[in-house]
């Protein structure tokens, strides 16, 4: 009740700075209605009842916690709400429960409900598990706000990524708001995109016939097998012959701010050659105890081999490199495209002997936006997957002049690049700070892969999306 009150006071304060009157107060009296308790395990009907004909609207912003931060009792509410619907529910955040609840409030009804929540579930793998649930319910999207920053005013100001969700079990036209935007249409996916209710899911292979991506390698090491520069160059000052046998291992954060690590990569007779030097012998000693005293059967089977990476996924060769986690405000992916001879770790997506039309395909706009739409997050940050995002992305079949026509803008982006060696990607891609000669190129590079698609040109990244969800739907159902 106080809340109602101290909103009413500053709301009353900001129209009186703004308009420069104060209106009357609004007819706020002492509820005796008001219930406490947890909105997951009560019956929301006991606390509001109402009839299928009676107009309820339900509002709120329900806690955010993740599946890793949930604590006992917040796992059994999970348990509580979703055991009559679905034993596949763990990788969902807490916040889902309210769309359960609230969709079981208003269904067979002309109720509606709507949340501020964060952004996670419409992304990523949470899609699949929650969307499909409620749209078995009857239930359906009447109003979406894209995803905004929002921020509190407490001590230590929280800040997350929110959106505006709501729910209706009733026909008709929604609206879809992305800032100050407004855009009628006939319906908003679970991605908050104009277009048909299709879903994303992981897949083994690329839908649109591209090469493999896969993950870098993982050293499942401890720390043990990898150097930092300073590191690196004591120990080939002390024993050049080591050099043969270290090389540069790089993840998201030092290909985007363009720092080296490196590391030991030997096979077996290399270590048995070097196991004479301290430094060395103790470094994969270090790494065969860390391996036994895993909890993982696997990780103490690695141990028999500990001068080796746990995951080993290296080739020589022309590769194209993805950051794993790169951020949202970006317009495009700062991906790499290189020659030299490196290890990259599992923080990086590859495609060995990538071509240069499908660096350009992947630095594109569109794919951008793609992954923006469909990929898990990391906070606010993009959390690329080779199986979610790029062998998902729909792309259509194109003559081999379209591609030379690519890869030819592609290779511009690259040249231009070059144009500034000390600048990082991170300084590249900075949205505000985008050297005007590279923006051109990749508008260039732009134009020509969208003419690869129906519906080009594109007014908006909107119907890029609503291009792009009606292609995959087309090629899933296809294949």
């Amino acid at each position: 009740m106080l809340s109602l009150w101290l909103a009413e006071h500053q709301m009353n304060t900001k129209l009186k700075e703004n308009f420069g009157m104060a209106p009357k107060a609004l007819p706020l009296k002492n509820i005796t209605q008001i219930v406490c308790g947890n909105a997951c395990r009560i019956d929301w009907n006991k606390v509001c009842p109402h009839t299928a004909e009676e107009e309820v609207f339900v509002f709120g912003n329900p806690p955010y916690l993740g599946t890793r931060k949930q604590t006992p009792d917040n796992k059994m509410d999970m348990v509580k709400v979703f055991s009559k619907h679905t034993s596949d529910y763990k990788k969902l955040d807490y916040i889902a429960c309210w769309f359960i609840k609230g969709t079981e409030y208003i269904n067979h009804s002309i109720s509606l409900c709507a949340f501020v929540c964060t952004n996670s579930i419409t992304q990523g793998e949470q899609v699949s598990f929650l969307w499909p649930l409620l749209y078995n319910m009857g239930i359906k999207i009447s109003f979406a706000y894209q995803s905004f920053k929002w921020f509190n005013n407490a001590k230590h100001n929280a800040g997350v990524t929110c959106v505006i969700i709501g729910l209706t079990n009733q026909e008709g036209k929604r609206k879809l708001y992305s800032g100050i935007e407004c855009i009628s249409c006939d319906n908003i996916n679970p991605y908050l995109s104009s277009g048909s209710n299709c879903i994303v899911v992981p897949q083994n292979k690329s839908l649109s016939c591209l090469p493999q991506m896969q993950k870098g390698c993982a050293p499942g090491d401890g720390g043990n097998l990898l150097l930092s520069k300073e590191e690196k160059d004591e120990l080939i000052s002390k024993y050049p012959q080591l050099e043969s046998v270290i090389k540069p291992f790089l993840g998201a954060d030092e290909i985007i701010n363009g720092y080296v690590r490196y590391c030991l990569w030997m096979d077996e007779q290399s270590y048995n050659k070097y196991q004479h030097i301290n430094e060395i012998y103790n470094r994969v000693e270090k790494c065969r105890k860390m391996r036994l005293a895993s909890s993982k059967e696997a990780t103490v089977k690695k141990a028999e081999k500990p001068w080796l990476f746990d995951e080993i996924r290296y080739q020589k060769g022309t590769t194209i490199i993805v950051p794993q986690t790169s951020s949202e405000n970006r317009p495009y992916i700062p991906i790499c495209y290189s020659d030299e001879d490196i290890v990259y770790s599992n923080g990086a997506r590859v495609v060995f002997n990538g071509t240069l039309w499908l660096f350009g395909l992947l630095t594109s706009r569109i794919h951008n936006k793609w992954v923006q739409a469909v990929s898990g997050r990391l906070e606010t940050r993009i959390q690329y997957s080779n199986t979610l995002c790029y062998n998902t992305f729909p792309f259509p079949t194109i003559s081999p002049q379209k591609k030379a026509e690519i890869e030819e803008a592609a290779e511009n982006v690259l040249v231009t690049r070059e144009f500034y060696p000390d600048k990082t990607l991170a300084d590249l891609y900075d949205p505000d700070k985008m050297p005007q000669d590279l923006r051109e190129a990749h508008a260039r590079l732009d134009d020509i892969v969208e003419s690869c698609y129906p519906g080009y040109p594109f007014a908006n990244d909107e119907a890029r999306l609503e291009c792009l969800f009606k292609l995959y739907e087309k090629m899933t159902k296809k294949n």
